[in-house]
């Protein structure tokens, strides 16, 4: 039943054009536009989903490129802003 729901297909208004996709589609792009919009408990779904999508796939991961002192800097000054609101 979870299925069929999701592969049900809706009307949705993506940039300015009205389209037809799947609910299962709408999900994703919702999930990632909250990402993007800083909401870190989603962003922490989205990325713990693509872990295990590349887990099951088969993939290694990509290795973060190491740490410079500007991107502490940045990452202090986000967290602070973070807690302060």
């Amino acid at each position: 039943m979870l299925v069929d729901a999701l592969n049900e297909q809706v009307y949705v208004t993506i940039d300015g054009r009205r389209r037809k996709i799947t609910k299962r589609e709408a999900v994703v792009i919702q999930l990632v536009n909250k990402s993007a919009g800083a909401d870190l408990r989603t962003t922490k779904m989205l990325i713990d989903m693509m872990k295990d999508i590349e887990k099951k796939a088969g993939m290694m991961p990509l290795e973060a490129p190491a740490r410079t002192p500007a991107d502490e800097e940045v990452t202090a000054s986000f967290v602070a802003r973070l807690r302060a609101s």
